[in-house]
Formats: C-alpha cells, structure tokens, sequence
C-alpha cells in the first residue's frame, strides 16, 4: 500500500495505543523501564554461557528477570520456550492495562510478533535431544516461530489476523506496522503486537561476535557505547514489550484512555549486503521520510528520535548522516536506549517505542546512555546525560537490520497528554 492511500486511511481512521507492557533487563513492567532509561546507566553484566567440548563463553550480556513458571497466567506457556514466556508476560500487561476482556469479539483482535531468532531454546534442545534419540511430541509446535503469535492467540482466545514477523532487528517495528495496516484495512478492531527474544545462548553471542558487532570494552555495563567515538560494538540483551493499538473511533467509544497516537510508520529493505546499511545512510534517511510522508508531519514537528544507536561503528555513523540530512545537525535531540535494555535483536523496536510513547506522556527526554566522548563524525544533537522536560507533540524511533530492513515508527501525544 502507497503512502498516499495509507495516510487517507490514517485520517479517518486515527490509531491509538491504549496498553503497553514489557520484560527487559530493566524489571518487568513499563515503569521499570522508564525509571531504568532515566537514570542513564547501562544495565550489562558478566555472564558464563557453557559451550560443548570447550571451556564456558563469557559475555557482557542484559539479562531480562528469572520468570515464575508457577504464575497462573502463565501456565499456558508454563513448558514453552523461554522467548514465548517473556512474550505472554509483557502481552497480559497490555492486555490488562487495555482492558479488552469483554470488548471486542474474538475475531475482531489480532496478534503480531516480532523476532528475529524466535524459540531457539526450543530448538536446541531438540538437537540435544536427537543425539539422545528421545524428543519430545511438544518440540515440534514448540521450536516453530508461530509458537509465539499462536501461544499468545491460544491465551487469549483470538480469532483475528495473526502472525510472526521476521526482519531481523526490526521485526518488532514491522510487526507494529503490519498491525496497524490491519486495523486500517477494517479488518480487525484491536492488535495485540510487539516483539520477544531470548537469544542469550553460546552459539549466538559467538556469532555475533566473529561478526564483530559485539561491543569488546572491558567495563560491562559501558560495553555499549552509541555515537562515542570508542565505540566498538553492541551488547545483547534478552526481552519483551507489546503494545495494544485500537481504533481510536472504537477505542473513545468504550471509554479506553489513549496513552499515545501511531501517526506514522515504514517497512523498507534494502539492498546494501548483509550488513544492512549504506556507508551514507540513504536507506535510513528514506525510511524516516517515508513515516513523516505517512504521518503528514515535517521535520521540524519531531520533538525526539530513539535512535538505532546499536553501538556499532558503521550503523551508528550511517544513521547520524541520515538523520543529519533529515532534520538538520544538531536538529532534533537524539537518544539510544540500547545500553538499558541491551539490543535485543528484534524485540527492541517494541521496547523502545514504549519508551517513546512513555516520553510523550511525561514530556521527558531518555538521555544519552555511555558516550563521554561524541564523535565528531556523528554530528547529531544528543540528549543531556541526564534526563531533561521537553515540550513533545511527536517522536520518532529508528531501527536497522541485518540484510537492510529498515524501519521507522512515529508515535503523537495522545488528546489531553
């Protein structure tokens, strides 16, 4: 669908987010990952990951909080991969804080999940287990990446458009778009969507790391430093966060409260290797362009942008010369969040656009997390260190992935925020 016909769409028929919920290293609940992304600290810690037939891998990794298995809403995923745990726990907080028992029939409520690596615990057991010759029925449902949507529709009961969406780092982005084109189309009334990833495991720590895209600092929870000029690398983390986005017609009608407006977005991929971006950053800069074109904003209307801001030499300077062109140096205050949560591979586009929607309703910046030192290549504004009040009416969040899927999200003050 153009953009042309997805923004007629959008004007009369406004989207809302009226729940949110999320798992991260920060705590288990959006205000814990508000209060985290204020007080400005990395959140990596030291782990050991055992390896077969080596020495344990150590890591500086963000560990989302042990889950409670014995937890009544929990016991439909109670022998689920660990990925589609932490996604009911942050799903049954938006659902909850939506209020959608008794609203909407069944089949007018959809789910979408983002990930990019999916049930891998799941998986790897089934390997372990083959060499044992003994593997469970439940693994093959189990280590499919339908387990997350259809585990969650299961909990719930939904009937409506549902899917796992996989486009590396920003599956949770295009998750939260293909959601909200749903909506639009008329054919569902509410999406359950957002994005889960547990991929702390030895085999993909050790692939990142031949890559090269993990950060190598010694201090872990500096580990990752977006825009710094030492920056070398990312760190990964593990997580959850879901948003439920309504009608906004359907959503005043049942008398929800809106925390926030989605005005606009963009799915995009691009053909810049297996790396994902363009040294000039030209893929990032039409993403952006694409949800302000939607959201029929100008630059100068963006109060904020989450940035990708992974930590990575490359990503990092390809998105400050995209939003450079955008808005301008030194044109929009610019954050990154990552070294609160960790980059949590595709489930990150979703906690940060609760954080988004979180700087909305408290007309606060997230400040810059562990860059002492900005680049001078990355001529972007950054946010103070420390959190700072600002007058938001809307805010941007970027995310880039592996094989050049782009994505930009734009979140606007909900009506008396």
């Amino acid at each position: 669908m153009n953009s042309p016909a997805l923004t007629n769409l959008l004007r009369d028929n406004p989207i809302v987010v009226t729940g949110m919920g999320c798992s991260s290293a920060a705590g288990d609940s959006v205000a814990a990952l508000w209060q985290a992304a204020l007080a400005g600290r990395g959140l990596a810690a030291w782990r050991e990951f055992p390896a077969a037939n080596r020495e344990p891998l150590r890591f500086a990794v963000c560990s989302a909080p042990e889950i409670d298995i014995s937890s009544p809403q929990l016991h439909s995923v109670r022998k689920a991969d660990r990925c589609a745990q932490l996604a009911l726990v942050a799903a049954h907080q938006a659902w909850e804080q939506a209020g959608l028992d008794g609203t909407y029939p069944r089949e007018r409520i959809g789910v979408m999940v983002g990930s990019s690596r999916g049930p891998l615990g799941k998986i790897n057991e089934s390997f372990e287990r083959l060499g044992r010759g003994a593997l469970l029925p439940s693994l093959s449902a189990q280590s499919s990446m339908g387990s997350l949507s259809g585990g969650l529709a299961q909990h719930f009961n939904l009937k409506g458009p549902g899917a796992v969406i996989s486009a590396t780092c920003a599956s949770a982005a295009f998750a939260v778009a293909s959601a909200a084109e749903q909506i639009l189309l008329g054919k569902t009334d509410a999406m359950l969507v957002g994005g889960a990833e547990a991929p702390l495991h030895a085999a993909v720590l050790a692939q990142l790391e031949s890559s090269g895209v993990l950060g190598s600092h010694a201090e872990a929870p500096q580990t990752c430093r977006p825009f710094d000029v030492t920056r070398n690398g990312m760190v990964l983390g593990e997580g959850s966060a879901f948003l439920v986005l309504e009608s906004a017609r359907l959503a005043a009608r049942r008398g929800a409260k809106s925390l926030a407006n989605l005005t606009g977005w963009s799915m995009s991929i691009d053909s810049s290797g297996r790396t994902g971006v363009h040294e000039d950053g030209s893929s990032v800069e039409q993403a952006m362009e694409c949800a302000l074109d939607i959201a029929r904003l100008s630059p100068g209307q963006i109060g904020y942008v989450n940035a990708h801001g992974s930590g990575t030499v490359m990503n990092d300077l390809a998105e400050a010369k995209a939003l450079g062109r955008v808005f301008g140096n030194h044109g929009v205050p610019c954050s990154s969040t990552k070294p609160v949560t960790g980059h949590c591979l595709g489930a990150t586009p979703a906690l940060e656009a609760i954080l988004c929607v979180e700087a909305l309703r408290r007309q606060k910046l997230p400040p810059s997390v562990n860059c002492a030192q900005p680049d001078p290549q990355c001529p972007i504004y950054l946010a103070s260190a420390q959190s700072q009040p600002a007058p938001l009416h809307s805010v941007m969040s970027n995310s880039l992935g592996f094989w050049g899927y782009h994505a930009s999200l734009i979140f606007s003050a909900a009506n008396g925020v």
